[in-house]
């Protein structure tokens, strides 16, 4: 967050640099509220290119093994050109290395996804996936893992619908 908002205000000393010297060069006096003015679109665009970009910049840098399965657009009243186009600021992910199979069941399988959000930490879930079943359950920290360190027992099951994105790791 510190870095975008030194690059934010990087940008608008550029962008006034950069009209202060442009009206040296002609030898003119640049009006009062020209570099403000500059400061501020050049501030404005850099931070809706950097709003409308991250998904892209981001998703390009993650391994070939990690498949994206969900993404979300939230609108943001407080930036009015969100409401017209929303930009990509959060996704889900699967890594495909890390999906294990119950040797005794294989139904069951063993999944971590990655939840990521711009500006956020990473945060990774464990779930049980029983694909015949339809359902998935949350792994936690308090769960009880058998020999194969897959759950004994999961509190609360999920029924899978059909646009699950953790229905992708059945197939």
């Amino acid at each position: 967050m510190y870095v975008f908002i030194l690059t934010t205000v990087v940008v608008g000393f550029a962008c006034a640099g950069v009209v202060m010297l442009l009206f040296r060069l002609w030898g003119r006096k640049a009006p009062k509220y020209v570099i403000p003015f500059v400061a501020a679109i050049g501030m404005f665009a850099y931070m809706i290119w950097d709003e409308y970009s991250w998904f892209d910049r981001y998703s390009s840098r993650l391994p070939g093994q990690i498949s994206i399965v969900q993404t979300f657009a939230d609108e943001n009243p407080f930036a009015p050109w969100t409401l017209i186009s929303a930009p990509v600021n959060r996704f889900t992910a699967i890594d495909s290395e890390k999906i294990v199979v119950n040797p005794d069941n294989p139904d069951q399988k063993r999944v971590t996804t990655l939840l990521l959000k711009k500006g956020a930490e990473t945060l990774a879930l464990t779930h049980l996936v029983e694909c015949g079943a339809n359902r998935r359950g949350y792994i936690t920290a308090q769960t009880e893992l058998d020999a194969n360190g897959f759950p004994t027992g999961i509190d609360e099951w999920f029924a899978m619908n059909e646009d699950d994105p953790l229905r992708s790791v059945c197939n």
